[in-house]
């Protein structure tokens, strides 16, 4: 059938457009909508009964675009000139996930490429509680708005309370920040790696997910390269130690420092990289259960956002 907003061709079965993200089911309502009723005086469908999605399965076609995006991301890895330029892809999730680490935990934080050591470099202020305090109210608001739904307060007060015990410490707000930015690199490659095995949220699937699937393992091999090189060659350990321009420290350096002063762990930067390189695996693992029990998910997720739920 042909998609009616856009006209794109896909199965019958489909529930939502892969291209323009329409779903089936609120258009064919909006289409049937009486012209001479308003939309309060109608009844409310279920909400199981709209936004529905099928599980996600992984068939030839979808092992097509993922072994095509594994081979360009390694081929790209191997090449130093495509791996210097793809990099900056890298780069840009790392900072990122500093910035926003950053500004959650109430440091204001601008993220950029460092064009004088190499990488990247994300400006962070002093801690500001007037942040802290706004972030804290969002939360309030949150609660307050989905007040009804007892499994999301639920939730919330958890998030809030783990939020409350790492931003009261300056520590632990360093320790997270430093963590984020190599966090950062893999939940963004999981979420690709997502979009490529369902093809959901791209505009033109057919180019888009194999490049989707490259981007998801150029990170994730560009990482674990990286994580492995620390363990194994000790010139690049040296030069991971000397920082930035010797004055400031890189993320996995401050995490196994704050890991052995602030909670007596024996940590070293060896360490770190070795748990980095085992949780490497983790994004795309569960980026893969995600595709293919999507309907329980995306179920569950709606009934966290329903504000006054029935029952």
């Amino acid at each position: 059938m042909k998609c009616p907003k856009c006209g794109f061709e896909q199965p019958d079965a489909n529930v939502e457009c892969p291209r323009c993200g329409i779903i089936f089911a609120r258009w064919q309502e909006a289409r049937d909508f009486p012209p001479d009723v308003s939309r309060s005086q109608l009844v409310a469908p279920p909400l199981d009964s709209i936004d529905t999605v099928e599980d996600g399965r992984i068939g030839r076609k979808e092992l097509t675009i993922l072994g095509t995006g594994l081979a360009v991301a390694v081929v790209s890895n191997l090449l130093p000139f495509v791996r210097f330029v793809f990099s900056a892809l890298v780069t840009l999730f790392h900072e990122l996930g500093h910035a926003v680490a950053g500004w959650l935990l109430g440091h204001p934080s601008l993220p950029a490429f460092d064009f004088v050591y190499g990488g990247g470099f994300t400006h962070q202020s002093e801690f500001r509680l007037s942040i802290a305090i706004a972030i804290g109210a969002a939360f309030a608001w949150a609660i307050h708005l989905l007040r009804r739904n007892l499994r999301t307060v639920a939730l919330l007060g958890a998030i809030f309370l783990v939020w409350l015990f790492v931003v009261n410490s300056e520590w632990r707000r360093e320790l997270v920040i430093a963590s984020a930015g190599h966090a950062f690199e893999f939940i963004l490659a999981g979420i690709l790696f997502y979009q490529a095995l369902s093809g959901t949220g791209w505009r033109i699937p057919e180019v888009e997910r194999p490049l989707g699937a490259f981007a998801a393992f150029f990170v994730q091999i560009h990482s674990m390269l990286f994580a492995m090189r620390l363990r194994s060659d000790v010139d690049f350990l040296a030069w991971y130690r000397e920082g930035k321009g010797g004055a400031l420290m890189n993320d996995l350096e401050v995490v196994a420092l704050d890991l052995k002063i602030y909670l007596g762990a024996d940590s070293s930067i060896e360490n770190v990289a070795g748990w980095l390189l085992a949780f490497s695996f983790v994004p795309m693992i569960v980026a893969i259960v995600w595709h293919l029990r999507r309907s329980k998910w995306h179920a569950m997720i709606r009934s966290l956002l329903v504000v006054n739920p029935r029952g």
